[in-house]
């Protein structure tokens, strides 16, 4: 389970484990001086271990084919692969505690597939201690157009002990126009915001070796979460079509189940993520005309909010019908969890984040983490006014409005305790800002770190010396993955 994370995607599984007993490569306590210059040849430990007892490999398993399966109830039916179910949510519906549920190869949609609009997902994680996982060498696809491929949790029943591996999702983004979309900014149908993995409350959640794309909202996200890992996945051409700011993965509003201080819990860690860009402005009908979460205006001091014309300060015009520019949507994302996840750290590791909306990876409004060992190049693709598009796109019309924020790279932004070590960044513009704190108020807080590498760009963080600027981009640039690489059975 140590195999060191390269400039290339690195693949790891625990699909015949009952868990990956981990530790941090280093303490979470800070890196002693003499690491400082060799942390790029420390190995990466990937981590997760589930909190029941469950001994999965001596549970029966299920099985599931869609080609050659049956939901029936009765038995030999899903005990073998000879004998399978025929639906993922039917086995999910059968199962025990402490059962694993195997997917063959095959193409499942959910029900209601091609009619827009409708409430329908492929599976609904309503229970906890189970594991979804593909079988063998198969690579089952998820393809949906509806809420979400898979979901679960919610605020009143939160789910524990998931392991979700080795599947393709597949959303309609493909099939959406930027027209079409717009169309329905302010309607927020299911259609044009579902999402490829999403929990919305759970505790010890690993979800590992999938590909996820073309997903109207965010690939993989975890709300109220805690002990989440999310690692190897390819993340990619997400997040075009909603109206909600999503990003790639994201980690929000998470919630400690324990008080494990110093521990750290929540992983994103060995992704691949790119191609993920918010085409649509953010819209929120829930707030007020003269409300905004940005700036410090008083926006009910100004006449223009209440009309929504164009006298409206643009940071007023923030969620609402008006806004007519794009500033959020990045890779790796954690988020206003600083006033929830009081207990625990957050790591974001061995990343590779490019040619995202706004940032690779940012800590935002999120206390006690470490961003580390990750490479981040080439994102802030919603247009700057002041630098011209080489290739104009239709969507560039609805965020013409203002520039998106100078920063394409590794962001920190409200964010207490958060160390930075052997990060290699690029900005998309040498006027861009490829690590930045971002501190409300007053003074320049230090941050902890050191042997991160800047091959272009701006660098805003305290003290200047944890950041080396470099001028050979070899050191913060792989080789693109091309975006056409999924497939999907022709049936």
């Amino acid at each position: 389970t140590g195999n060191r994370m390269k400039l290339t995607t690195t693949v790891f599984s625990c699909l015949s484990l009952t868990g990956c007993l981990i530790t941090p490569w280093v303490h979470a306590a800070d890196e002693p001086p003499n690491l400082q210059g060799k942390l790029d040849d420390v190995p990466r430990k990937l981590q997760f271990a589930f909190s029941s007892t469950c001994d999965y490999e001596s549970t029966p398993h299920l099985y599931v084919s869609i080609d050659s399966g049956k939901n029936f109830g009765r038995h030999p039916w899903g005990s073998s692969p000879e004998t399978p179910y025929k639906t993922i949510q039917y086995a999910v519906n059968q199962a025990s505690e402490c059962q694993t549920i195997y997917v063959m190869a095959g193409l499942y949609k959910n029900r209601l597939y091609g009619r827009k609009n409708h409430n329908k997902v492929i599976v609904k994680l309503n229970r906890s201690d189970i594991k979804l996982l593909n079988y063998g060498e198969d690579r089952p696809v998820l393809q949906f157009d509806g809420p979400g491929a898979i979901l679960g949790g919610s605020k009143s029943m939160p789910i524990s002990n998931i392991e979700i591996g080795g599947f393709e999702i597949v959303g309609p983004n493909e099939r959406i126009t930027w027209q079409e979309a717009m169309e329905n900014r302010l309607n927020k149908r299911r259609y044009y915001k579902g999402r490829g993995i999403a929990i919305w409350k759970g505790d010890h959640i690993f979800i590992h070796d999938m590909k996820v794309h073309h997903c109207p909202g965010s690939g993989i996200r975890v709300n109220r979460g805690d002990y989440i890992t999310i690692s190897d996945n390819e993340v990619y051409s997400n997040t075009w079509w909603s109206s909600s700011a999503e990003s790639a993965i994201v980690l929000a509003m998470s919630e400690h189940v324990d008080q494990k201080a110093l521990k750290t819990k929540m992983y994103i860690t060995g992704n691949t993520v790119y191609d993920n860009v918010n085409k649509v402005p953010y819209y929120n009908p829930n707030y007020a005309w003269d409300y905004s979460p940005i700036g410090n205006l008083d926006c009910g001091s100004y006449a223009g909010c209440k009309n929504e014309d164009e006298t409206c300060p643009w940071q007023c015009k923030y969620g609402k019908k008006s806004q007519d520019y794009i500033i959020d949507g990045s890779g790796v994302y954690v988020t206003r969890n600083n006033n929830s996840y009081l207990y625990g750290r957050m790591e974001l590791s061995h990343n590779i984040a490019y040619s995202n909306g706004i940032n690779g990876v940012v800590f935002h409004r999120t206390d006690r983490g470490v961003a580390r060992q990750n490479t981040i190049f080439n994102n802030g693709r919603v247009p700057r006014r002041d630098h011209k598009e080489l290739e104009e796109e239709d969507w560039h019309k609805g965020c013409a409005g203002k520039s998106r924020q100078h920063y394409s790279g590794l962001v920190l932004n409200d964010a207490k305790d958060v160390k930075v070590w052997s990060n290699n960044v690029a900005a998309r513009y040498d006027d861009d800002y490829a690590i930045i704190r971002v501190v409300s108020g007053s003074g320049r807080p230090a941050t902890i770190g050191g042997n991160n590498k800047v091959c272009k760009g701006l660098v805003k963080i305290n003290p200047a010396s944890i950041v080396q600027e470099i001028t050979h981009m070899s050191r913060c640039v792989i080789a693109e993955t091309p975006a056409s690489s999924h497939t999907i059975p022709s049936k």
